[in-house]
């Protein structure tokens, strides 16, 4: 190879803009990187001030529930509800007039099973067996549950052989859904306050109507219009968003007897949870009842 003295004067010229074209091919290079990441740098700046928005919300739309507020008349100690018949509630603790979230201690959470629940079972034989259900309204196999054993239960209330409670939770709060666990919660607690009659029908069509959201919820309005098909009306208890310390202090209560997911489905006071894999809720909770 010649070198640069040896080159004649086209050569050394080739050389330098060879030596030109590699100096730019490499500015471009390092152009096209820096503007790859002032690309990126925005859109993780994008990405950290939409989080920062949306935790926001989230933190602010929670404190603007407060933690203590009004119970309904058929609530209980636990946050439940309790349906005697598929029409008919059963009264509420005597003297609970008021709940308050804070007051609920919640111990560390273990990941286990609990081995019972405050309020859960057995009853003497000749009563009706009790069932208490721990749910979410946005939670999938919640509705599956419903889906499956709603014309059960109601059969079992109907002839008077069961009793079943409502715990509706906030496990799944959320502001992409404008928080819509307690939403739902809060407007089926309207729905027991002013329209007793229509709970359990309003139960069955909020979860009926998770396979038309898939988990993205419904508005408020539309909660109103599912209540008011049934001849209830909750406008002002949802506007006013009546029992959503209720519906948190349902919330404590359950992470406090350690329910950790939903369904969790209580009879007798035996949890489903433990029941033969396989093993229909029907068929094992039949058996628990004949037991008894």
């Amino acid at each position: 190879m010649a070198t640069s003295k040896n080159q004649t004067k086209a050569e050394r010229q080739q050389t330098a803009r060879e030596k030109a074209r590699q100096m730019q091919e490499e500015q471009r290079r390092q152009e096209k990187r820096r503007s790859l990441m002032v690309r990126w740098g925005v859109v993780i700046g994008v990405v950290v001030v939409i989080a920062v928005v949306i935790g926001v919300i989230f933190m602010n739309s929670s404190r603007s529930i407060p933690d203590a507020g009004p119970a309904p008349s058929a609530g209980n100690d636990q946050g439940g509800i309790t349906l005697t018949s598929t029409t008919e509630l059963a009264p509420g603790d005597e003297g609970l007039e008021e709940v308050d979230a804070t007051t609920v201690e919640i111990p560390e959470a273990t990941g286990e099973q609990p081995e019972t629940v405050p309020g859960a079972e057995a009853r003497p034989a000749g009563e009706p067996a009790q069932i208490i259900v721990y749910a979410d309204a946005n939670c999938v196999h919640c509705a599956s549950f419903e889906a499956e054993n709603a014309e059960q239960l109601n059969q079992w209330l109907d002839a008077g052989e069961v009793t079943v409670e409502y715990r509706m939770l906030d496990f799944l709060d959320n502001p992409a859904t404008g928080n819509y666990s307690s939403r739902a919660a809060n407007a089926a607690t309207c729905v027991a306050e002013n329209s007793p009659e229509n709970y359990n029908s309003f139960i069955t069509q909020v979860f009926g109507a998770y396979t038309g959201h898939g988990g993205q919820g419904l508005s408020d309005d539309e909660l109103k219009d599912m209540a008011s098909g049934l001849g209830a009306d909750i406008d002002s208890c949802v506007d006013g968003n009546t029992y959503r310390p209720y519906v948190k202090y349902s919330g404590a209560q359950a992470r406090a007897a350690g329910v950790a997911g939903t369904p969790s489905v209580w009879v007798q006071g035996q949890n489903w949870a433990t029941a033969e894999q396989g093993q229909s809720f029907t068929d094992w909770a039949q058996g628990i009842m004949d037991a008894s």
